[in-house]
């Protein structure tokens, strides 16, 4: 349905009859009106939808539609012309489908938005906006958000408001103005831990999706080279982290990880800025943690993945969810991915795979997250592959189910994967047999602060928490 309600009350006084008619004519998959139209009587409304939308639209108002091809996107202008003072309504074919997590292009639009509201603000409007209405009546600021992301809608807007409000918060009263998505900064600091630490991606180590530095980047960029000048032994990273956590807390540097804001105000954690004490580490030390793993699906899942919900400690409460990196693919290894509590659109992180298996290596248990090792047919269930088959992977079962919550019961279990593995999809089958047995090497774990300890060393690795991730700030 998208915004419609939100477009019809937007609308000027003599539009609202006819919109209120296109969306009784037609049930949209997806509807997104340009609420930052400036209500031109000489430029178009623009309503992104899906194509199905879209040629329904050409199709209905035939007499008075038409049909054009702009930007690669089909669109479809209605003529208003005729007794309306207004030119029209494009609905146009968009880039995003609702309800499906953004490509590569769209998040990195999204980024550069949250740099041009930064900037600007800080630099021209430190008075901020009181409301989203004044904050899209802005127009000077409203065409240059728009060159960088075209098809900015009410739903990202409202984001970036609320973002700007808590920037204004942080950063009104330091010099820091200017920050970097691409380039400068970024292209310094990932070509820098590569180079030095061999850390390839640069997530890894600090997730911040934009740098803000006061003045000039090159003396931010000058300072930290001669930190690991000449050396690559393994302190350095500490060393740099050192350094980054002063010129965070003197203002010169902030990373910034930026989180799709879900409340109704935009938050702010930091992390790394102080070396981790154990006080903190107590703060993330779980006394409930129930797991859930599924092998039928549900009204809520498809049962792809495996739940582990971490609660009741002195800290924020997670969710952590271990699926495959690509739910409707086969070949895939397990992703290890935690969500806070209360923001369900703000991610915490993912584990990186290398960190996960040292991980289990330290505690004594044996998993490689590697596809290879394990069935993807019905006939390989049968075999021995990486030395379990099926009557191993039941008995797997029969010790885990002891211990988490399940939707099968044990005398099921071979039935149900033998169905899995003959769908369309064996490839989940696959994925719930890594699950499980990465589970039934957690439980190997019997002390259990040993077992808690686990969880919050997992938890502190998809949230790069400690002294071996870079300083940097989430806003969420």
């Amino acid at each position: 349905m998208g915004n419609q309600k939100e477009a019809i009350k937007y609308a000027p006084k003599d539009l609202k009859p006819f919109l209120e008619g296109v969306v009784k004519n037609h049930k949209f998959t997806n509807f997104r009106a340009d609420l930052s139209w400036n209500k031109s009587k000489t430029k178009n409304w623009v309503i992104n939808c899906d194509l199905v939308d879209v040629n329904a639209v050409l199709k209905f108002y035939a007499g008075r539609a038409k049909k054009d091809q702009v930007g690669g996107r089909k669109v479809v202008d209605i003529d208003l012309k005729d007794g309306y003072n207004y030119k029209g309504i494009r609905f146009r074919e968009t880039r995003k489908k609702e309800g499906r997590a953004p490509d590569a292009k769209t998040t990195a639009m999204q980024e550069a938005g949250s740099k041009y509201v930064f900037e600007y603000v800080l630099n021209n409007k430190l008075s901020g906006y009181s409301t989203i209405n004044k904050f899209m009546s802005d127009q000077k600021f409203m065409e240059g958000l728009k060159k960088i992301y075209p098809d900015v809608d009410s739903d990202w807007l409202d984001v970036f408001w609320k973002q700007h409000k808590k920037i204004l918060e942080l950063f009104a009263n330091t010099q820091i103005n200017r920050f970097d998505h691409t380039g400068g900064f970024m292209d310094f600091i990932s070509k820098l831990i590569k180079d030095n630490f061999g850390i390839s991606k640069k997530d890894n180590w600090n997730p911040s999706d934009i740098w803000g530095v006061r003045g000039n980047s090159t003396a931010v960029m000058k300072k930290l080279e001669e930190t690991v000048f000449g050396s690559k032994d393994s302190q350095t990273i500490q060393q740099l982290n050192a350094v980054m956590r002063g010129m965070y807390k003197a203002n010169e540097l902030v990373g910034i990880s930026l989180k799709k804001t879900s409340g109704n105000v935009a938050r702010w954690e930091e992390y790394n800025i102080e070396k981790l004490t154990l006080n903190e580490v107590d703060e993330y030390k779980y006394n409930n943690i129930k797991i859930i793993i599924n092998f039928k699906p549900t009204s809520d899942s498809q049962s792809l993945d495996s739940a582990i919900q971490l609660r009741q400690s002195s800290g924020a409460d997670y969710n952590f969810q271990i699926t495959s990196n690509d739910t409707s693919k086969a070949n895939q290894n397990l992703k290890f991915e935690s969500k806070p509590v209360g923001a369900s659109k703000a991610r915490g992180g993912k584990a990186q795979i290398k960190a996960v298996e040292a991980l289990m290596k330290d505690n004594g248990l044996n998993y490689l997250n590697k596809h290879q090792n394990y069935p993807k047919s019905l006939s390989d269930f049968a075999k021995k592959i990486d030395g379990r088959d099926k009557n191993d992977y039941k008995q797997m079962f029969d010790r885990v189910s002891k211990k988490v919550s399940t939707n099968i019961k044990d005398s099921e279990f071979l039935t149900v994967m033998e169905d899995k593995f003959n769908s369309d999809k064996p490839f989940v089958a696959t994925s719930k047999l890594m699950q499980l047995h990465f589970l039934d090497e957690v439980f190997k774990i019997n002390s259990n602060k040993k077992f808690t300890e686990f969880w919050t060393d997992m938890l502190f690795l998809s949230i790069k928490k400690g002294d071996r991730f870079g300083p940097f700030g989430k806003l969420y």
